[in-house]
């Protein structure tokens, strides 16, 4: 019986959904920056998603914004957020 091979970035993608309860969408404001996979959590390198998203996604990757009292910060509601 073969194994299927999987990419490291789909196994972090999968490891990304199963944290966050399989809520795909929760993933996008991940709170959890000082995860050594936070940037890669969209399954792609940064750049490779602020190409295909475009520019506004930029803050994403910003830690800053999901410290206590920034833009994405877990007190807030995720349906608050249109990106």
């Amino acid at each position: 019986m073969k194994i299927p091979r999987q990419l490291p970035l789909k196994q972090i993608r999968k490891n990304c959904i199963d944290c966050c309860c399989g809520q795909v969408k929760a993933i996008r404001f991940c709170s959890s920056t000082e995860c050594q996979l936070w940037c890669l959590r969209f399954g792609k390198f940064p750049r490779t998603v602020l190409k295909a998203q475009g520019k506004e996604w930029e803050q994403l990757f910003d830690k800053g914004n999901f410290e206590k009292g920034g833009k994405f910060s877990p007190e807030k509601e995720i349906d608050e957020y249109r990106l």
